[in-house]
């Protein structure tokens, strides 16, 4: 199975990014089959090797008096011994050919296909009394099967009392006890200090977890970790929802060579009540490193015969809190809307949309994780700009107060992005000097213009957390919830999205056809700005109704992204040609400073130019595509 990939620490903490397979019993409910992969002798996957998720392999917690039964591993059986009369392995007979003979078609032995081994964690579920049979042998390929120590872990799993993280696929868990052993460390580990594991949908893919841990008792969960659940949380207290207790044993499956093959690890699970035990359960984590295809079958279809079942299970938390913990998300996912169904709908699932984007970008901000600032933003201009679109479906006060307030979050971000992006520009500036320009811009003084930025993006990160840390942000959180839920609506939003949603875009379009015709070459930047904006409402209104209305409002999203970026990229030129001049007015004794900023103004102007000159020939095109759709 592929290793985590490790990432940023914050603090205290360390970030794995992990499959949702890794983990599913940590606590997030989404169980997802674990990850099956084919890869040749070598190292290298084949082509056309497929992934298949499966469930992951967290450490689990119980007693050895309450485990019922203790698993039992077999002493590897002998190893067939060869007939008194039988020919050595090297022996041939007198007749037969060398080894490195071949015949003249043959192919040359490098040549053949490698042996393929397999990587996979696969989940059994078994009985009290299941006992493990014999691995050893020449069909599995293993040698022998070597015990690791057992273990025993308590977890505690911390929630909201009406289980807001669980719901959202995300945990928050305490636990104690030994480290981890058998199919997720090659060799058993010291004992660890107790502490806390955090596993949210990562960033940007939401569809592999990020994984944070952080030491602590568990009387108080660290403040680093509480914060990363805000935009689930939302304030709500969190307590202990439930504890488990697993003792767990490992075997290693090894190789003639002592190598190890696969890990297997047999856990049986205690839900306690204090000191009584609701419920027990007991379950294998096999996992193989190195096993070939037929080996693996081979061990699944010998456990399949002694008992275990595979597949897919639910995860501890679900199985100890019941399918409260499976019910909807506070957010819920977007439904499907046809063009035939209320135009509500379409209104709900734009919100959902943004408000999850918004969910999930607000740990990313807090982590300090690459684009976190820009799609928190872009999240809340995005929504802004939903409820100015479907401003004739849904009831006007009650958009106009979310706009404004997703308006003062956006603002709170800004800053940190606007920073984020002229440092990245300049970035790119110096290493396209220092490859192709004959006199290249002074990297010194090009590294005290990025310092200077620097400073400045830190204060403004600080800002944005000031904003994000308050009871303002939280009373935002639980509005944009109920408009997730229940946006309110007008009486036109009954009418069918094939009817109701078309004029939509069209008037967004007809605000940005207006805009267009103002703009002049010798124009001030603020109108070219302003045009930037509308662009982005009439992308964002093509986008918003493309999941229902389909490929001719998806032409439109993508014609507007194209007028969008032009006037964006005319928009970021003129920020930071007038941010680098102020720099160098700000240190006026500096003047190789001043001489960078002064080429870097020049160079940022071409580009504001370039711009200008590229937008007639790309609104023209903009023009026939919306002709095309009011026919």
């Amino acid at each position: 199975m592929t290793r985590p990939e490790r990432l940023l620490p914050a603090d205290a903490m360390t970030q794995e990014t992990v499959s949702f397979a890794a983990a599913a019993d940590e606590g997030a409910v989404a169980g997802q089959p674990g990850r099956l992969r084919m890869v040749g002798a070598t190292g290298a996957e084949p082509a056309g090797a497929g992934v298949v998720p499966a469930p992951g392999t967290e450490p689990a917690p119980d007693t050895e008096a309450e485990r019922g039964d203790v698993p039992e591993f077999p002493a590897a059986p002998p190893q067939d011994a060869q007939p008194q009369d039988a020919q050595p392995q090297d022996a041939q007979p007198q007749d037969a050919q060398p080894q490195d003979a071949q015949p003249q078609d043959a192919q040359p032995q490098d040549a053949q296909r490698p042996t393929q081994i397999v990587e996979a964690t696969l989940t059994f579920s078994v009985h009290g009394r299941f006992r493990l049979p014999a691995m050893a042998g020449d069909a599995t390929g293993v040698a022998q099967a070597m015990p690791r120590p057992s273990g025993t872990v308590r977890t505690s799993y911390v929630d909201s009392s009406d289980l807001r993280l669980a719901r959202s696929g995300v945990s928050l868990v305490h636990r104690a006890g030994p480290g981890r052993a058998g199919p997720t460390e090659d060799k058993a580990t010291p004992a660890e200090p107790p502490g806390w594991v955090l596993s949210l949908p990562a960033f940007p893919d939401p569809s592999e977890m990020n994984v944070l841990s952080a030491p602590g008792g568990v009387a108080a969960v660290p403040a680093t970790l509480r914060e990363l659940v805000t935009s689930w949380l939302r304030g709500a207290p969190l307590e202990v929802v439930a504890t488990l207790r697993t003792v767990r044993a490992g075997i290693a499956l090894l190789g003639g060579s002592g190598e190890t093959l696969a890990e297997l690890c047999d856990e049986t699970v205690s839900v306690l009540d204090g000191r009584n035990v609701l419920a027990r359960f007991r379950e294998l984590h096999l996992r193989s490193e190195r096993l070939t295809p037929a080996g693996l079958d081979e061990i699944v279809r010998r456990l399949s015969e002694a008992g275990a079942v595979e597949g897919e299970f639910l995860p501890r938390l679900v199985r100890a809190l019941g399918t409260r913990a499976l019910a909807p998300a506070d957010v819920p996912k977007p439904s499907p809307v046809g063009t035939g169904d209320p135009a509500g709908g379409a209104v709900s699932a734009a919100v959902r949309r943004s408000v999850r984007r918004l969910q999930h970008a607000d740990s990313a901000v807090r982590l300090r994780l690459p684009d976190g600032v820009h799609q928190m933003r872009v999240a809340c201009r995005r929504l802004r700009s939903d409820l100015r679109t479907f401003g004739p479906l849904v009831q006007r006060e009650w958009a106009d107060g979310l706009r404004t307030e997703l308006s003062w979050l956006a603002e709170s971000l800004g800053a940190a992005r606007d920073i984020e992006v002229l440092r990245d520009r300049f970035r790119q500036d110096a290493d396209a000097s220092a490859a192709y320009d004959p006199l290249p811009l002074d990297p010194a003084a090009l590294a005290r213009i990025d310092s200077l930025l620097a400073a400045q993006e830190v204060r403004a990160l600080r800002a944005a957390d000031v904003a994000l840390r308050s009871q303002r942000y939280l009373d935002l959180l639980d509005a944009l919830v109920s408009a997730a839920r229940e946006p309110q609506l007008s009486a036109a939003a009954a009418e069918p999205c094939s009817a109701a949603l078309p004029p939509l875009v069209s008037t967004a379009w007809g605000r940005l056809g207006k805009h267009a015709r103002r703009l002049r070459p010798d124009g001030a930047d603020e109108t070219w700005h302003s045009a930037r904006i509308v662009a982005k409402r009439a992308r964002y209104a093509a986008e918003a109704v493309a999941p229902v209305l389909g490929r001719r409002a998806r032409r439109m999203a993508h014609v507007a992204t194209s007028v969008q970026e032009v006037l964006g990229e005319h928009q970021d030129a003129a920020i930071a040609a007038q941010t680098v001049h102020d720099l160098a007015r700000a240190h006026p004794r500096d003047g190789a400073l001043a001489l960078v900023a002064g080429r870097l103004v020049e160079r940022e102007r071409g580009r504001v130019a370039a711009s200008r000159a590229a937008f007639p020939r790309l609104w023209r095109e903009a023009a026939r595509a919306r002709g095309a759709w009011r026919r």
